[in-house]
């Protein structure tokens, strides 16, 4: 008897936090490219852009640190709706740019004397695909600042 009410607690826990992880997918799923209005993210019209806090990225040379570089990270959308969107996760957003710049560091190749701002670049629009979709923004702008 014993054994059988620790089961069905067991049960009832397991079905829970089931039941639980299958909601926060749900709310949380990226829409697909089928629900998501394609002629917005491919028009003409004047784009608009969202500009992130100043990003550091360490520079490393001969596996040691040498100074932090300062990136200016701004992101193109199509329209005023995409931008509420993008700012919504920026906390999220900032964490991932972080994540690969420090990624990047590591691998980058010892006798490389700058940054290759074009796999920056390319590494920071695939993080804001996984964060937000593919169909919000358009492009990830990147710069030195000075």
């Amino acid at each position: 008897m014993k054994k059988m009410i620790i089961g069905l607690v067991v049960l009832l826990a397991l079905g829970g936090g089931g039941y639980f992880g299958w909601l926060q997918m749900n709310e949380s799923a990226p829409e697909s490219a089928d629900e998501r209005d394609e002629s917005s993210y491919l028009s003409n019209k004047e784009p608009k852009y969202v500009e992130l806090d100043l990003l550091t990225a360490p520079f490393i040379k001969g596996g040691k640190f040498v100074r932090y570089i300062v990136l200016v990270v701004i992101l193109e959308v199509a329209n005023d709706d995409e931008v509420s969107e993008v700012r919504a996760v920026i906390p999220r957003l900032r964490d991932a740019y972080v994540t690969d710049l420090h990624t990047l560091a590591t691998m980058r190749n010892p006798e490389q004397k700058m940054l290759n701002l074009k796999r920056i670049k390319s590494r920071l629009l695939a993080s804001t695909h996984k964060v937000l979709g593919v169909k919000i923004v358009r492009q990830v702008l990147v710069q030195l600042a000075q």
